[in-house]
């Protein structure tokens, strides 16, 4: 699962890597993006865009209460789960991001991690989108598409975003011509080594802070557990 991640990336860079998407006047950046809150998505319209999007699926009980919203969906169900299987056929994005979040068990102590590619390059995420209603205005919304964790980092979660870290599989997933087939193989996991992660501030924890010393390395007890 990843419930927080950083968008740390400078509009410069992201042009040179992504120069046919049209990017925003208004750049989001955020150490600490929590579910419900905007962040900055790469959908396909009649053009690439990068735009924002809130993060999170709008979920309702049968009493038409609003729940707690999706905002990971599994890739071994994705395409049989109502709530999924048109945004997947459909509607799918990709979530720019310098980094994530998870936190590992040290007794009774969970401690929060950084997670980067090791190369620092940017971490492209996949994900679906959606559009809905609320007071009559037009939002969208996304969800980050998960599978199982890697070796590098199956001692903290067993599960982790999907990443499309190359330019072809940044393209299929996209690709309104890419088959059912050939989008299963994209939700795989990275190899082993493509991640590193290390200890960082409870800082983290507070959903409050957005800037700052969140990406500060601290020293880590020596075994998880």
């Amino acid at each position: 699962m990843c419930g927080r991640y950083s968008f740390n990336v400078k509009k410069a860079e992201l042009k040179v890597q992504l120069p046919g998407v049209s990017l925003p006047d208004h750049w989001i950046e955020n150490l600490n993006i929590c579910p419900t809150e905007q962040a900055l998505v790469i959908c396909k319209g009649n053009q690439l865009v990068l735009t924002a999007m809130k993060w999170g699926f709008t979920n309702k009980g049968l009493s038409g209460i609003e729940m707690v919203p999706h905002i990971n969906a599994r890739s071994e169900t994705v395409f049989e789960k109502r709530r999924f299987k048109d945004a997947i056929l459909h509607k799918r994005c990709i979530i720019p991001a310098d980094s994530f979040y998870e936190w590992g068990k040290y007794g009774k102590t969970k401690i929060p991690y950084r997670i980067l590619p090791s190369d620092d390059a940017i971490l492209y995420m996949a994900g679906i989108w959606e559009s809905f209603q609320h007071d009559n205005i037009l939002f969208s919304s996304f969800v980050l598409v998960t599978t199982e964790a890697n070796e590098d980092l199956s001692d903290l979660h067993h599960r982790m975003p999907v990443c499309l870290n190359t330019e072809e599989e940044r393209e299929n997933w996209l690709s309104d011509l890419t088959s059912t087939g050939d989008l299963v193989s994209l939700m795989k996991p990275v190899k082993k080594g493509y991640f590193k992660k290390y200890a960082v501030s409870n800082l983290v924890n507070n959903i409050k802070v957005k800037s700052g010393s969140l990406h500060e390395r601290i020293n880590a007890p020596l075994t998880l557990f």
